[in-house]
């Protein structure tokens, strides 16, 4: 009786082991029938032969010229937005040292009167701030004359009666360089104005010449030359002539008022520092663009007002 029992209870769990085996075996078959078709059918691509590649046109068919591909594919070539300007002009002046600039050191002098010239190149550049200014650095080259015409000059705490002296400048000038910084202010594309200051160096040519005037010279009449003036002068009206001038009554010993004998003034410097201060207005005319005029006024070691013309590029 247990045996039967035994077996009896088996039973169910042989059918459910059974079961479970079947349903593993069916599960399985067809994963392995997939696998094998896959295997066994050839891949597409295997099966059919491949097409033949379609033929390339030829090369310059497809190809741009060399020079069409550099100029699609190189950028083109830009100017910077703000580029400098250079540009060069030619300016001519009246100069001026006046008797009311010269008193503050003479108590006679003879007022110089006369011109400079210069040629000058420079640099521009537009300010980021206000398209219609400009900065400028200006280097010139030019030559200034300074000589004054003859007559007597007497310093400033001098006594006339033995320190007046009849003066000639014989082609006294300055060859000169000054470098100047400059802003222009246009208000309109024909009209503008400018301003600045700079320095340079002046070159000394020339001789000033000295020769004794009379005793009878007083702070009154040092500015006559009818009545002071040296003794071997002869001339009411001028003064002294050149040929007065070249005969002193004893050659060879010193000057003095009683022996008028010229001589050259020993200290002239060769070279002096030039101090530049300007001011004027500038002009353009739209129509021929780069060309410019300008009208200048200041102080280049002697005050002037003169007129320029240049050209930018």
């Amino acid at each position: 009786m247990p045996r039967r029992l035994t077996i009896v209870a088996l039973v169910p769990l042989f059918l459910v082991g059974s079961g479970a085996t079947a349903y593993a075996r069916k599960k399985a078959v067809p994963a392995q029938a997939e696998e094998a078709q896959e295997d066994s059918t050839p891949p597409a691509e295997a099966a059919t032969p491949p097409a033949e590649a379609p033929a390339l046109p030829a090369e310059s068919a497809i190809l741009p010229a060399a020079g069409a591909l550099v100029a699609e594919e190189a950028p083109a070539a830009m100017a910077p937005v703000n580029a400098p300007i250079f540009g060069g002009a030619f300016r001519s002046r009246w100069i001026s040292v006046p008797h009311w600039f010269l008193s503050s050191f003479t108590k006679a002098s003879q007022s110089v009167s006369s011109y400079s010239v210069a040629v000058e190149g420079y640099r521009r550049k537009r300010d980021e701030d206000n398209p219609n200014r400009f900065w400028e650095v200006s280097l010139a080259l030019g030559y200034q004359n300074m000589s004054a015409p003859d007559g007597n000059w007497l310093g400033k705490n001098k006594n006339a009666s033995a320190d007046t002296d009849w003066v000639q400048f014989k082609n006294f000038g300055f060859w000169t360089i000054d470098l100047s910084f400059i802003q222009r202010q246009y208000f309109s594309d024909i009209f503008g104005i400018h301003y600045g200051a700079g320095w340079g160096l002046a070159i000394i040519q020339g001789d000033i010449l000295r020769t004794s005037s009379s005793t009878a010279c007083t702070d009154s009449n040092v500015g006559d030359p009818s009545k002071c003036r040296p003794i071997i002068c002869t001339s009411k009206s001028s003064g002294c002539t050149e040929t007065d001038l070249q005969k002193p009554l004893l050659p060879g010993q010193p000057d003095s008022a009683t022996n008028p004998n010229r001589f050259r003034e020993g200290s002239v410097p060769g070279a002096i520092l030039i101090v530049n201060l300007l001011a004027g207005f500038d002009f353009r005319i739209p129509q021929a663009k780069g060309l410019e005029f300008r009208i200048d006024f200041g102080f280049y070691d002697a005050f002037f007002v003169g007129g320029a013309v240049g050209f930018t590029h």
